[in-house]
């Protein structure tokens, strides 16, 4: 089971990193979510997610996926996938980062964070 499926804005030079930095990235979002700083989160997804999606709704989805899933108790690595296309959007670069994750009141799930990488050398974290 997915539990997340997030496309981040945060800017990063994808050909200059590491795959261990592109997974640190996308950890440090999750984290922001981890500490109900949605408003944060919201503002470091990439422009076309934020045009899909709305503010209100998934920020109320994120709530209400955090208050039945309780605190994180761990995440683990699980894989990264470079890809040249993406569900509703532009062909380019992405970076998939998967994690295996706990939480209090869920087992076993699969988080995942997508870094859009397709305006330039830049990336943005892209759902």
């Amino acid at each position: 089971m997915t539990l997340l499926l997030l496309m981040l804005a945060m800017p990063v030079h994808a050909a200059a990193m590491s795959d261990d930095s592109l997974c640190n990235l996308a950890g440090l979002y999750l984290a922001l979510l981890d500490q109900g700083r949605g408003e944060e989160a919201w503002q470091q997804m990439s422009e076309i997610t934020r045009l899909l999606i709305d503010q209100d709704r998934w920020l109320n989805q994120q709530q209400a996926i955090r208050s039945a899933y309780g605190s994180c108790l761990s995440r683990e690595f699980y894989r990264i996938d470079h890809r040249q296309s993406y569900n509703l959007s532009p062909d380019g670069h992405y970076v998939v980062v998967q994690d295996k994750s706990r939480f209090q009141n869920k087992q076993d799930t699969m988080e995942t964070a997508v870094l859009d990488c397709h305006m330039g050398p830049d990336c943005s974290i892209r759902a």
